[in-house]
């Protein structure tokens, strides 16, 4: 295996390998591998082809999605078995993760947000109360029911999005909403 190979993979294993070993052409070529004692040529095979592999299936593809099922399961659905694998740590980072995550959640689904967003040009002072009411009852119908759905809860960050993608509820300005969206935006994002 050519040294090149990891570098491209490895920055780390590339400033491993520009350390002197006080070897002469240690790693240079087929001719003086870089010998590790203990560790048989066999392993070694064994170790790299799990590096490649860590490489071609990067952690973010499966990380995202298990932690979140993680946090967002039930702590009693995880078992002793399981809890005894996860350990007692990771077992209360999930516990502290779901009791923040439950603790912003309630308060955003409840407040409807942009409440003190004055009306956009294309509303005026008479209709934006109306816009007011129907954003809020839009709020509590739709939003807040997907931010506090029990088993497959709306993640805060996919908020505004999930907003801008619903139909435009009874007579609500649409740059009414476009504003309110925005406002919600910043507020949580900002």
């Amino acid at each position: 295996l050519h040294q090149g190979a990891l570098f491209v993979h490895s920055p780390t294993l590339e400033n491993i390998f520009t350390l002197p070993s006080g070897v002469a052409n240690d790693g240079a070529d087929e001719d003086h591998p870089i010998v590790l004692p203990g560790i048989s040529g066999e392993e070694f095979e064994h170790f790299i082809s799990w590096l490649l592999h860590l490489y071609k299936y990067t952690i973010p593809q499966w990380i995202a999605p298990s932690v979140r099922s993680l946090t967002l399961a039930s702590l009693s659905a995880i078992d002793e078995d399981e809890a005894l694998v996860l350990g007692v740590r990771v077992y209360s980072i999930i516990a502290r993760a779901r009791e923040v995550m439950e603790t912003e959640r309630h308060p955003i689904a409840a407040v409807s947000p942009g409440l003190s967003v004055p009306p956009s040009p294309a509303c005026n002072i008479s209709h934006h109360a109306h816009c007011k009411v129907v954003w809020t009852c839009f709020w509590w119908q739709k939003v807040a029911r997907q931010l506090l759905h029990p088993y497959n809860p709306l993640a805060i960050s996919a908020l505004v999005e999930y907003v801008a993608q619903q139909a435009n509820p009874d007579s609500l300005n649409l740059e009414c909403k476009s504003k309110l969206c925005q406002s919600s935006g910043r507020k949580w994002w900002a």
